[in-house]
């Protein structure tokens, strides 16, 4: 709509939609729908609201699509609602993204001065023009609108899907002020790690990880059929062994460090790349990176450099490859590694933010540090078909217990309703609704 708004059910707007539930009982089992239709069940009625910066375009987004219809399928009055801002602002929060995770650099007067004046742009439009019980606001970019919007019971919690950096935060004391001024106006934030949580804000903090919707066109199970004509309009020969990663043309997700294993792999096994994404309007950097690989691959026709597919060319993509890479430098979570991993595939990456969290080396994928371990992994793969299919089960396996959409929102249901029913939690709590472990020392 006009205002932002994309879907309420109180303004008569509701495009997105989901499977019955007995659906998902096919997929996740009896116990699970259990346990959820018990919470909503006693939470009937309960009115939320999402707040994030793009309708479209990385897993905030593609979770929020199934989510809110979701909710309100089992009786949670779930509202879903994006900012406005100029091109400006979000180059603005483009830089806030890149400093939390840890790069160099400095947010100057004037970027806060964009930034805060969008901001008080979206509160002049009346951005919440009705009484929710809980405002869930997704990553930096809506950030300070609690702090200017907050008012009587309304409680307010932050859902941070990136990986931030404490330590570098901590040394950059002028981004630390400015966040953390924002920050503590929240009731709760979320965070998908222990490893992500920033200790020292004064709020209670949860670790909820997110999760996909086995459901949804991009994760729904495909035919042969199916595959093949989707893979055909994009004139990819299925007959080659396909490596892809698909991701948001970012920097951080080292789309250019992919090309380069590939072409060391290609040295000695024949295969093909994908290297498939899309564009977020809260992202200005995606369409230059996207522009810089099509010029740089542009002599090697074995490289398919694809941009806002379809869902359905997504799904069959990773169906149909042989291997899945993820050579983020930084990674909030990963959906698009859940997703592979939910498609029985087995994903070789970076052990970066929540992809440690999914991935068990050598058990459920195989996480590599450097470029030539990389293209071994791979090399190994695409020799040994048994060993990629008894990884992908496992991986598929991992992601049914711990990551798909029926599990995981009971998650933050419990949280909206802890955070709404209990007025005084100690602002050094930290609830976990996830195994709590430090990565370095795991053992399997």
């Amino acid at each position: 709509m006009e205002d932002g708004t994309l879907y309420s059910k109180r303004k008569g707007f509701t495009p997105l939609h989901v499977p019955p539930l007995k659906e998902y009982a096919k997929i996740v089992g009896e116990e699970p729908i259990k346990k959820l239709e018990e919470v909503s069940e006693r939470l009937s009625g309960m009115k939320m609201l999402d707040l994030s910066s793009t309708p479209y375009g990385g897993g905030v987004a593609e979770m929020l699509h199934s989510s809110v219809p979701f909710l309100n399928s089992i009786g949670i009055d779930d509202e879903w609602k994006v900012i406005k801002g100029s091109k400006e602002f979000f180059e603005v929060t483009k830089t806030m993204h890149h400093l939390l995770q840890g790069k160099k650099g400095k947010l100057t007067a004037e970027d806060e001065k964009i930034y805060f004046s969008a901001i008080k742009e979206n509160v002049a439009l009346d951005i919440i023009d009705y009484e929710p019980d809980v405002v869930f606001v997704h990553d930096p970019q809506p950030l300070a609108l609690a702090r200017e919007l907050k008012r009587g019971d309304v409680r307010w919690i932050w859902r941070c899907h990136i990986d931030i950096d404490e330590v570098a935060l901590r040394r950059n004391p002028r981004l630390w002020d400015f966040i953390t001024y924002w920050a503590e106006a929240f009731d709760a934030a979320i965070f998908t790690a222990a490893y992500f949580v920033i200790s020292q804000w004064p709020l209670p903090k949860f670790i909820i990880p997110p999760f996909i919707d086995p459901l949804s066109e991009k994760n729904r199970e495909m035919s042969e059929d199916e595959i093949q004509k989707e893979l055909e309009k994009e004139d990819i020969d299925t007959e080659k062994p396909i490596l892809s990663q698909i991701s948001r043309f970012d920097h951080w997700k080292d789309p250019e460090g992919v090309v380069s294993i590939y072409k060391k792999v290609k040295e000695k096994e024949e295969c093909q790349l994908i290297l498939a994404g899309s564009f977020a309007s809260d992202d200005p950097e995606g369409e230059r990176v996207y522009k810089e690989l099509k010029e740089t691959t542009r002599d090697d026709k074995n490289i398919h450099i694809l941009c806002e597919c379809p869902d359905s060319c997504i799904n069959a993509i990773q169906r149909a490859s042989s291997v899945i890479l993820q050579n983020s430098k930084k990674e909030g979570f990963g959906l698009t590694v859940t997703e592979a991993m939910w498609k029985g595939k087995p994903v070789v990456a970076r052990p970066a933010g929540g992809i440690a969290l999914q991935i068990r080396d050598g058990h459920t994928g195989f996480l590599v540090n450097g470029e030539e371990e990389a293209v071994k992994r791979i090399l190994h793969l695409l020799r040994d078909p048994k060993k990629r299919d008894v990884v992908g089960k496992r991986a598929r396996r991992y992601v049914k217990e711990h990551f798909l959409l029926p599990v995981r929102i009971v998650d933050y249901l419990l949280a909206a309703d802890f955070i709404n029913r209990t007025k005084e939690i100690p602002e050094e709590s930290i609830i976990s609704f996830h195994p709590w472990f430090k990565i370095s020392k795991r053992v399997w």
